[in-house]
This record gives C-alpha cells, structure tokens and sequence, in this order.
C-alpha cells in the first residue's frame, strides 16, 4: 500500500470537514513516507499547515476557482491531452478497463481520469508499478503543475511531489497513447488503508469496489 499517493488524494479532493480533521494523520502519513525526499516532505508539510490556518469556506472556494472554473489546472488528466474530443472517450473506457482488469469496478459522480481517483488506485499496486504509471502520465501532470505554479496555488507541493516520485524530468518526457494504460501488477490489500479510521475524504467521493 503506497499510502503517500492515498494521502495526497485526500489534499486534492473538493475540502471538506473531514479532511481538516484528518490533517493530522494525512501529515504523519507524508513524513513518514520512504519514497519522497526531506524537500517534498517539508513542502506538503507547509501547504497541511497552511490548511490547518485556513477557513473551510476560504479553502472551498479557492479550490472551485482553482479546478472547477477553468480547464488548464482540471483535475481531470486527459481532459489535458484531447480536450474535448472523441479520443477522450476511447482513453477514459482504456481507464476503466485498466481498473476492471485488477479486479475493480469504479464508482463516482466523478470521471475515472479524475487524478484522485487514479492516485486512489495507485495507492494499491506496487511501488514500482505505481511509479510508472505515474512516470507514463508525468507530462499531464506538470500541465496541471504548471497552472498551480503560475498562481501560486496552495495545491502545487501535491503535483510537484508526484511528479518527484514519478522520476521523471517532464521537460524530458514522452508521451504516447500506449503510455497511458500501461499493465500493472495488482497488490490491492483486503482492508485499505484510511484516515481517521472511517472512510478518508477521497472515499467519500470514490469508490473502488472489488468485483
């Protein structure tokens, strides 16, 4: 269970409630994390206590102004490499195939590129695994990053830390359609990990059900 990458999807869902009471335990779960480095640890360590300092309505609607309102910084990862365009269709059903070939079955108002979700079910394969996915999507990833960066958003040390774990100089990156639903290894556990010991904030929203 790479839990790092289920943390991180807690920071980049819509804030809510639970997530302030979480912050805690979503920060534990960062600086104990093996795979990032002592730079991306103290930077998502700022942005948790930089929440923690913030209202909830404040949060909620710099978030909505930030992902919702405009596309460049969407969530929504091949929104980013076909826009609106049929292709996209034909790469969201690769997804979904991608899930249910590990035995999953996704639920969720939300669209299954929606990187959340997909850092949901990465949090369950391989480190490896994990990391190439990762590194495959790197490219969409600083698009997003990008955005954040230009509006020194709150949000930008969760893309820069994935895009640290990806390995990946984006710059450098190739992207290929074949890229974007690589065959992984499942390593999903019984009973997943969660914050606060109920269902974490991106579960509220997401649900990946074993069928």
């Amino acid at each position: 269970m790479n839990i790092e990458l289920k943390a991180m999807a807690c920071l980049l869902v819509y804030p809510r409630q639970q997530l302030f009471d979480e912050l805690d335990e979503i920060s534990s779960s960062i600086q104990n994390a093996p795979t990032l480095s002592h730079k991306v640890k103290e930077n998502l360590s700022k942005m948790i206590e930089h929440f923690s300092s913030s209202s909830l309505a404040n949060l909620q609607g710099i978030y909505v102004s930030t992902f919702d309102l405009g596309k460049k910084a969407s969530l929504n990862l091949f929104e980013h490499l076909h826009g609106d365009s049929r292709g996209r269709g034909s790469a969201m059903l690769n997804l979904l195939r991608l899930y249910e070939d590990h035995g999953l079955k996704f639920e969720s108002n939300e669209l299954p590129d929606f990187l959340p979700a997909i850092l949901e079910f990465l949090s369950g394969l391989k480190f490896a695994d994990a990391q190439m996915w990762l590194a495959s999507a790197a490219p969409l990833i600083q698009s997003i990053n990008r955005e954040l960066k230009l509006m020194n958003s709150p949000w930008l040390p969760v893309t820069e830390a994935l895009l640290s774990i990806a390995n990946v100089k984006p710059e450098k990156a190739e992207l290929t359609q074949d890229d974007l639903t690589p065959t992984l290894d499942a390593e999903w556990q019984d009973q997943p990990v969660t914050f606060g010991g109920g269902a974490n904030p991106v579960e509220q929203l997401i649900r990946f059900v074993k069928k």
